[in-house]
């Protein structure tokens, strides 16, 4: 238990200090304007934590807390994305009546998509993704309170509610499966139940966990934003302010993703086949529907929310080629103990649209003049010549999202492109499945350059309308600059990938074909699964 409150220690700082912001707001002598740089002191704080805590044993098996590569790296890229948001911040809630809450709801947020990294319990990962979204919709009303924003924050909320149920269902039929809420004791379970011999195709597992991984599906679905579960983002994203939009656009897409590594790629042994098939379909209309759509918006965050889905689309890219890579560990770009090479493409392009999307909403938070937002594209026009360090820098970010070479977007694609090709129906036969889906892909990253590229001609092409009085403050600037810098430096993308891909299986988790399963024993037949005490 010990050793398990030390692991959380990083989460629990954040947690504390955002339940100290609450209480201090009650308090009117302290500074409004402070309330952001001990915000930023306690992301400092919380990553001098995770430091401390990098030589920590390992720990899986039945601990709630699962301590690897994969919740070290992700922990830390929430931090770095963290300040940058809070970054954006400073200068609209520097005279805020609501500054203190504002910042405590933000730690939340940081706070539990970093719980979503390490926990290996269900409970607690649903606990981590709700710490995500209940903060968000208070958020979505704090700064905004006009109709707009009203119906936006309603429509998350109300979707939300029905997305969280969903999981939560599909998370009662695992534990139906397994008899167990612990993600490593539920592989080691199901491995014993249904793994078969390297190369051979899974038997296909019961119809009860069929129906738990569609409805995990579609509960992280909504998370992502992948179709058909997108509805809400583009009116959200448009009703909202440009850093609640890029909140969303960035903390439960992060959260989501990773919750789905953990729950089906790395826990539903037996499963791999349906759920491969179900991630290839959701990858093709989530690609097409968000870059097509994208294509009509004249929005600025109308476009960057349907931007938003077709980038989750790449994502599952990977994804689906890990649920293949899983049953063919000996053809996996990962390597036979390795994280499945397009588990690791996807968590590579995870950070760097996540660095690209909060560099563009940061430019949409400093641009603004006073009392009035950017709301079209037509209100970039000119960038260029009148802000050009700042149009350069969302180019930047554009040319990265687009898969310009050689930055680190293209590099992001050509991993989960290359994956893709890599799957073999036979060892001399491409899986049709797979190459038609890297056709699909490649095509969106075409039109996907298409709405990218016409904002970077709006901004240099075209004369300006109106010289821009930005309002954002330095500390805005300051975050599109940084986030700059670090998309330049993944240009050469080598140390991410590598890392990446060194992330290895997690601990306490029993390898198919061990004939020794963790704690529990397990009978199975056709139509159902028994699951026996210890």
């Amino acid at each position: 238990m010990t050793e398990t409150v030390m692991l959380v220690l990083p989460q629990t700082v954040l947690g504390l200090l955002a339940c100290l912001f609450i209480l201090g707001a009650s308090f009117g002598s302290i500074p409004r304007g402070s309330w952001n740089s001990w915000a930023l002191l306690g992301l400092v704080a919380a990553g001098c934590t995770l430091h401390f805590l990098s030589d920590a044993v390992p720990l899986g098996g039945t601990t709630a807390v699962a301590v690897d590569s994969l919740s070290r790296g992700f922990q830390w890229g929430c931090l770095i994305i963290g300040a940058l948001f809070v970054l954006m911040a400073r200068e609209s809630q520097a005279k805020s009546e609501t500054a203190a809450e504002f910042h405590a709801l933000v730690l939340l947020v940081i706070c539990g998509m970093m719980l979503v990294s390490a926990a290996n319990e269900l409970i607690l990962l649903f606990l981590g993704l709700e710490l995500v979204s209940i903060p968000t919709y208070v958020l979505l009303y704090l700064d905004r309170r006009d109709y707009a924003a009203q119906e936006a924050t309603t429509k998350y909320f109300l979707l939300s509610i029905l997305s969280a149920a969903l999981l939560l269902y599909g998370f009662a039929f695992v534990y139906g499966l397994t008899g167990t809420t612990h993600l490593s004791v539920a592989r080691g379970i199901l491995t014993d139940a249904y793994a078969v011999a390297p190369g051979l195709p899974p038997t296909g597992g019961s119809v009860l966990g069929v129906v738990a991984l569609v409805l995990i599906f579609a509960g992280l679905g909504f998370k992502v934003a992948a179709v058909p579960f997108h509805f809400y983002a583009p009116d959200v994203y448009q009703g909202t302010t440009p850093f609640n939009a890029g909140l969303l656009a960035v903390a439960p897409k992060a959260a989501g993703f990773v919750a789905m590594i953990r729950v089906l790629s790395e826990t539903m042994v037996g499963f791999e086949v349906p759920a491969e098939r179900v991630a290839i379909i959701l990858a093709m209309i989530t690609m097409t529907g968000g870059n097509v759509l994208a294509l009509l918006q004249t929005n600025v965050r109308r476009l960057l929310a349907y931007s938003s889905i077709a980038h989750a689309g790449y994502m599952l890219i990977g994804i689906a080629v890990g649920f293949w890579e899983a049953w063919n560990p000996q053809r996996s770009l990962g390597g036979e103990t390795g994280l499945p090479g397009g588990i690791s493409a996807t968590l590579f392009y995870l950070f760097v649209y996540s660095l690209a999307s909060a560099g563009l909403f940061a430019v949409l938070i400093y641009l603004p003049r006073p009392g009035r937002q950017i709301e079209h594209i037509d209100d970039l026009t000119g960038l260029g010549r009148t802000q050009p360090l700042l149009a350069i820098a969302a180019a930047l970010f554009l040319f990265s999202m687009a898969g310009i070479p050689p930055l680190p977007g293209f590099w992001g694609k050509l991993s989960l492109f290359m994956g893709a090709l890599n799957v073999r129906s036979a060892p001399d036969t491409l899986h049709y499945g797979f190459l038609a889906l890297a056709i699909v892909g490649a095509i969106n990253a075409a039109i996907g350059a298409a709405y990218y590229l016409r904002l970077v001609a709006i901004m240099f092409l075209q004369d300006p309308i109106s010289v821009p009085q930005p309002s954002g403050g330095k500390p805005a600037f300051a975050a599109v600059l940084l986030a700059a810098a670090l998309s330049l430096a993944l240009s050469w993308p080598k140390p991410l990938l590598s890392y990446v891909n060194g992330i290895g299986e997690r601990p306490g988790v029993v390898a198919a074909g061990d004939p020794d399963p963790p704690v529990y024993t397990t009978k199975v037949n056709k139509h159902r699964t028994e699951v026996g005490s210890p």
